[in-house]
């Protein structure tokens, strides 16, 4: 049975009402041969531009095209991209990886466009075209178009062709990733989580995209303050508790990140005063509520990288843990480890040299260069404690501090060329976890509170 072909402005009209995909910017078709739904696709959709990675076949039949679009003017309108400014990459773009090179050379050239609004069509090509396209298209987030169309005798009836949107794999497997982007949350890696939850986003609707966004969101923000960037952190917080979508999602979770929000807000505004005046402050370090941020920062960044078995980077942290309790306790005698002067401290125990001179004898030091007058170390820090009698270390082995420090000192994130046992990490942890609870004995604050704040949330049953 044969059946009479349709003009093509016939063809187009009818293929128009099947279209319902609006803000394509950028189409890129795959060359086949098909020059009529080539031309169905660029008169539907009418792109800003348009591309093809062609074949030597096509090439042959690549002037069809124009001519059918000029044909069905009538129809189409002006063309918001001329043919004459198509793009064409050289090369025969007939199997995968010519398609992935043709494809990255027009989206190098297109950079402007959002990739979302960009369509690439899969429709003509032979498979190994095709599988490439597709795998691009779902990796980089493009929009993916087919014609199809009944068949007879294996050729598509004219005027039976429409505009066929494959179904997105997150419509049916979304679930799955949303449990790896669960499980990447949960083990610390939230720029993994963020990426999953963004594309989750893009790809569902309604309620679930709202979710996904918030979702991503926090992965974002408490990416940025697992790097230290504290001014992402906090805007990105503060966005995420400003969303209403948000924060009915989020609601279980409010009152801590509220809570987290604001130490946020305190470490930014402290890191705009310090670096204003080029170095740490006494006013700062002598107000536990302003170091007891900086803290929780380093501390809990700390217990990740231990959950991840990263012992020298959390060696590191936990060491600077050591170092900021004694430089808050040390400015509240109005001493500061970066510009020392004893002024204070020894108008409250006149005989402090003295002291620390016996300090020193009873650590092990031979010589003795009196109370040191430029910046030093945590153990000095820690030995004027001693000498000043600081309830810190009142009482306290404080020689048991340089002893488990020393396996930090050598470590290639140190002075030292080799990585942290787990055995030596815990005895170091041992004497860190001692100042924690003598430092929030003395400040008279709930250290299960603190940490809490600035522990990182579970997603357990959030969406």
């Amino acid at each position: 049975m044969s059946h009479e072909p349709l003009p093509f402005a016939e063809l187009l009209q009818r293929f128009r009402r099947t279209v319902n995909v609006t803000d394509i910017r950028g189409l890129i078709l795959l060359g086949s041969g098909q020059p009529q739904t080539a031309a169905l696709l660029i008169g539907a959709l009418n792109p800003e531009r348009t591309a093809f990675l062609l074949t030597d076949f096509a090439r042959g039949k690549f002037a069809e095209i124009p001519r059918l679009l000029a044909e069905a003017n009538h129809i189409t309108g002006p063309l918001r991209c001329d043919p004459a400014a198509w793009l064409c990459p050289d090369g025969e773009h007939a199997d995968t990886l010519s398609v992935y090179v043709g494809l990255k050379t027009v989206l190098e050239q297109w950079r402007d466009l959002p990739l979302d609004t960009i369509a690439v069509d899969l429709t003509g090509g032979k498979s190994t075209m095709t599988v490439g396209l597709t795998k691009a298209a779902h990796v980089l987030g493009l929009c993916e178009v087919y014609v199809n169309a009944e068949y007879a005798e294996n050729r598509p009836l004219d005027g039976t062709q429409f505009l066929d949107a494959p179904p997105d794999p997150y419509a049916f497997f979304g679930d799955l990733k949303a449990a790896e982007a669960r499980r990447l949350f949960a083990s610390h890696d939230y720029v993994g989580a963020c990426r999953i939850f963004d594309e989750l986003r893009r790809s569902t609707i309604t309620r679930q995209s709202d979710g996904y966004a918030a979702l991503a969101r926090l992965a974002e923000a408490y990416a940025a303050w697992d790097a230290f960037d504290i001014p992402s952190a906090w805007n990105g917080l503060r966005q995420l508790l400003d969303t209403d979508a948000s924060s009915a999602m989020l609601l279980p979770l409010k009152s801590v990140l509220e809570a987290q929000a604001a130490a946020l807000e305190q470490l930014h505004t402290d890191g705009v005063q310090l670096a204003r005046q080029k170095g740490p402050a006494l006013d700062l370090l002598r107000d536990p509520d302003r170091v007891l941020p900086i803290l929780g920062s380093l501390h809990m960044n700390a217990l990740r990288r231990q959950d991840q078995g990263r012992y020298d980077v959390a060696a590191l942290l936990r060491y600077r843990c050591l170092e900021l309790i004694a430089q808050q306790r040390l400015a509240t005698y109005g001493v500061l480890s970066e510009r020392p002067c004893f002024n204070q401290a020894q108008q409250s125990i006149p005989d402090l040299e003295d002291c620390y001179r016996q300090v020193t004898v009873a650590q092990g030091r031979r010589r003795f260069f009196g109370l040191p007058d430029r910046a030093f170390g945590l153990f000095v820090g820690y030995m004027l404690l001693a000498a000043i009698d600081d309830p810190l270390v009142r009482g306290y082995d404080i020689g048991r501090i340089e002893q488990r420090t020393e396996a930090r000192n050598k470590s290639i994130l140190a002075h030292g060329y080799r990585l942290i046992s787990e055995d030596e990490y815990g005895l170091f942890s041992e004497v860190v976890e001692d100042m924690l609870n003598r430092f929030f004995a003395i400040i008279n604050v709930d250290r299960a509170a603190w940490e809490s704040c600035y522990r990182f949330v579970s997603l357990e049953g959030v969406v």
